[in-house]
């Protein structure tokens, strides 16, 4: 049987200049742990493909703003991977929740061809809800994004911080596994994305800290941010 998770979470972004990120990186590293999944420097790349109805169910209610909403998307952490996580990221007021399963590359390609019966060989609530709303909402790959990643832990209240940079997008659903020459910027230059995701609330020496950077709170999307770009 597919293990699965299910996280409810405090989550808050901001864009964040390249200096002040450095600023922001110098205090991490001295009172933060890097995350293992990384580099020396607890750097990763990642790779999302994003899913939508139609009508553009999702994308609509994220700009609009709704309380309520999801969005479904497949995810790599290397191009020549044999496993993909599929993952369901729903937004309950302040909360999210993220529903995760792992994939084999197999079912994700069938799954990015409209095949998502493929889904239904593992018996996990997650690949079940996705077949679920993709049968009936007529569900289809509308956008590629990647970035890199520096990640950042504080395990006593289990907070993670990261830092996304090299944001990039593509309406080209085969560069999900491969090439990466049609991947486009979503932003400017020397802007990065700051994502802080806790559980219950944010200890008052990094509410301190963020505070004296000035930066502002903002709902930012990646794949919103993607899709605006390229006009999808």
């Amino acid at each position: 049987m597919e293990k699965h998770e299910k996280v409810y979470r405090h989550e808050i972004k901001y864009f964040i200049h390249k200096r002040q990120a450095a600023e922001l990186r110098f205090f991490l590293k001295s009172n933060t742990t890097l995350d293992s999944n990384g580099d020396e420097t607890g750097s990763y790349w990642i790779r999302s493909l994003y899913f939508d109805t139609l009508d553009n169910r999702d994308y609509y209610e994220k700009m609009m703003g709704h309380n309520i909403r999801k969005k479904i998307r497949l995810r790599i952490y290397e191009q020549n991977t044999p496993t993909v996580k599929l993952e369901i990221k729903n937004k309950y007021n302040n909360y999210t929740l993220k529903e995760s399963a792992t994939i084999s590359k197999e079912v994700a390609l069938a799954l990015i061809q409209g095949e998502s019966n493929k889904l239904l060989r593992y018996k996990n609530s997650t690949c079940n809800k996705v077949f679920a709303l993709m049968h009936s909402n007529l569900y289809r790959p509308i956008v590629t994004v990647d970035y890199e990643r520096e990640a950042f832990l504080y395990n006593i209240q289990n907070i993670r911080l990261t830092i996304d940079k090299n944001i990039r997008a593509s309406c080209d659903y085969d560069v999900f596994f491969g090439d990466e020459q049609c991947m486009i910027p979503v932003i400017n230059e020397g802007i990065y994305v700051l994502e802080i995701k806790y559980d219950h609330v944010l200890p008052p020496f990094l509410q301190k800290v963020l505070s004296t950077f000035q930066i502002q709170r903002s709902q930012v999307s990646k794949y919103c941010l993607g899709r605006n770009i390229l006009g999808k």
